[in-house]
C-alpha cells in the first residue's frame, strides 16, 4: 500500500490543470491508475473531514456529486465515512449518466447506510432541499479541474443551496464555480470553509481565500 503522507498547509506549489493530467497519467506507470487515485483522494478527504469536524456517531454529512471523476472522489469519501456518521449523497443527474466507469462503479459500491438521491433538474433537486439543512457537513464535489464556463442547471441551484445552508463546507480540489486555471468565479460558485486540494493546489484557488476558504493539500499517491 502507498503511504499518502500527512495533510499540508504551507508551502504550496500550485500546478495549472493540465500539469496535474500530466501527472496522473505517469502515475499509472508505477501502479496508480484512476481507480487507485480515485480511492487515494476519497479516503485523503475522508480523513480530513473526519479530523477537522469530529464528534459522536451523530454527525450528519450531505455529499453532492457531479457526474464526473470529481464526484466519483466524494462518492469514496462517503463510503468511507457511511460506518461512522450518517451520510447521504446526492447525484446531481441520472447514475445512468456518470461519465466514468470508475465513478460508475463507486456509485454502486455505496453502502447500505448511505442514502442515495439523484436530481436529474432544478424541481427534483429541490425536492431534496430539506438535507441541505439536514447536514452538518457538505462535502462539494460537483464540478473539478476539467470544467470550464458558465455553471449549468441543476448545479448552479445545487451551489446556492450549498452557500445558504449553516453547513461546515469542505470542497473536494477546488469549489465548484471557480476556474481552476484563470481563477475567475461564477456567479454561482462554492464559498468553502476548506478545500481539499489533491496532490497540488490548482493555480486558480491561489488568493481566492473568499471561495477556498483554508486550503489544505492531500497527498495521493502520486510521485513527482
Amino acid at each position: 500500500m502507498i503511504k499518502l503522507g500527512s495533510p499540508k498547509t504551507s508551502q504550496m506549489e500550485y500546478v495549472t490543470p493540465e500539469e496535474m493530467r500530466v501527472a496522473e497519467a505517469q502515475a499509472a506507470s508505477y501502479g496508480l491508475d484512476e481507480a487507485a487515485l480515485m480511492e487515494n483522494a476519497g479516503l485523503a478527504v475522508a480523513s480530513l473531514v473526519e479530523g477537522r469536524y469530529p464528534g459522536d456517531n451523530g454527525r450528519k454529512l450531505l455529499v453532492v456529486c457531479g457526474l464526473g471523476n470529481n464526484g466519483g472522489d466524494g462518492l469514496v469519501a462517503a463510503r468511507q465515512m457511511g460506518e461512522a456518521w450518517k451520510v447521504r449523497v446526492l447525484l446531481l443527474g441520472p447514475a445512468e449518466s456518470i461519465r466514468t466507469r470508475t465513478a460508475a462503479e463507486n456509485w454502486r459500491r455505496l453502502g447500505p447506510r448511505v442514502e442515495k438521491g439523484e436530481a436529474t433538474d432544478v424541481p427534483s433537486l429541490l425536492s431534496h432541499g430539506e438535507w441541505f439543512s439536514w447536514a452538518d457537513v457538505i462535502l462539494d464535489s460537483i464540478l473539478g479541474t476539467g470544467v470550464k464556463g458558465t455553471v449549468r442547471e441543476p448545479m448552479a441551484t445545487a451551489i446556492r443551496l450549498i452557500n445558504a445552508s449553516r453547513a461546515a463546507k469542505v470542497a473536494v480540489d477546488i469549489p465548484s464555480g471557480l476556474d481552476p486555471l484563470a481563477g475567475e468565479a461564477d456567479t454561482a460558485t462554492v464559498r468553502a470553509h476548506l478545500t481539499a486540494a489533491l496532490h497540488r493546489p490548482k493555480v486558480g484557488l491561489r488568493g481566492k481565500v473568499e471561495y477556498t476558504g483554508e486550503v489544505v493539500v492531500l497527498p495521493i499517491g502520486i510521485v513527482e
